[in-house]
């Protein structure tokens, strides 16, 4: 089950589990208890570049290599050891996780070249429970719809504003304005705002709305996206290799040591 989870990541839906996991890091600033947590640390503020792609990298880790392997393991490490002293309840450790696999399969399942299977549904699922066991959480959703349901619940009752998430977003924003085209870059926290696919989780941001009449434009590029990708054969490059990340934190590449707030990088 896990090998179809990392095709789904690394090839076949590439694109659209990249623009989920987006959808998911932010998600967790519209979370108070979180964003406070989260800027506590003073990484986010101090080194966003940084954070934002090394997030991506212990994830996108563990999926091109398996639990089992030595580099996974080292993620899994780095994991605990963060996460190791911060406040937080069971459940919001565990939200944290759902984030991970309900936000890129749900936008996935809106703009993807199509719709996703129950067996591809139930191998994320089975990804995220194996990774929270090895990270030491209970509680975790056995399906996706259970899944779904904890995600939705857990927002009911805390999702809100803070002064945490709005310095948050605005830390961090140049993260997501490096990975989209130049000319649209003045437009990104539109392009964000749109992104959301609750329209308090902007508000919830300290997002200005983005304006109804965009919504439809915005929808149209996506599924044009989708139509042109039906029509290519699937990816046979994948949208990761461990230690190559040509990107501006790392430009000739990572070392495990490097990843996480610990790790020697450019102070970006």
């Amino acid at each position: 089950m896990y090998g179809i989870y990392r095709n789904m990541v690394l090839f076949d839906f590439k694109a659209e589990i990249h623009s989920g996991f987006f959808v998911a890091y932010y998600r967790n600033f519209a979370i108070p208890s979180t964003a406070r947590t989260l800027a506590a640390t003073g990484e986010m503020k101090s080194r966003p570049m940084k954070r934002s792609y090394d997030t991506g990298i212990v994830l996108h880790e563990i999926i091109a290599n398996g639990f089992e392997h030595e580099r996974s393991q080292a993620m899994i490490e780095l994991l605990r050891r963060v996460h190791k002293g911060v406040p937080g309840t069971p459940d919001d450790f565990v939200y944290v996780l759902m984030t991970l696999l309900v936000l890129p399969l749900r936008w996935t399942e809106r703009h993807g070249w199509r719709r996703l299977t129950g067996l591809e549904r139930q191998a994320a699922t089975d990804f995220y429970a194996e990774l929270g066991r090895q990270m030491g959480l209970e509680g975790i959703p056995a399906t996706f719809a259970e899944a779904e349901r904890f995600l939705d619940e857990y927002e009911d009752r805390n999702m809100g504003p803070s002064p945490e998430g709005s310095m948050l977003l605005n830390a961090t924003v140049a993260a997501f304005a490096s990975r989209i085209p130049a000319r649209l870059r003045r437009f990104t926290p539109t392009i964000l705002a749109l992104m959301m696919d609750k329209p308090r989780v902007a508000v919830a941001l300290d997002l200005k709305p983005a304006p109804a009449a965009l919504r439809v434009p915005f929808n149209a590029v996506l599924r044009f996206r989708s139509l042109m990708a039906r029509r290519r054969p699937l990816p046979t490059e994948p949208i990761f290799v461990p230690g190559r990340m040509n990107v501006v934190a790392y430009p000739d590449g990572y070392t495990l040591d490097q990843i996480g707030p610990w790790g020697k990088s450019a102070n970006v």
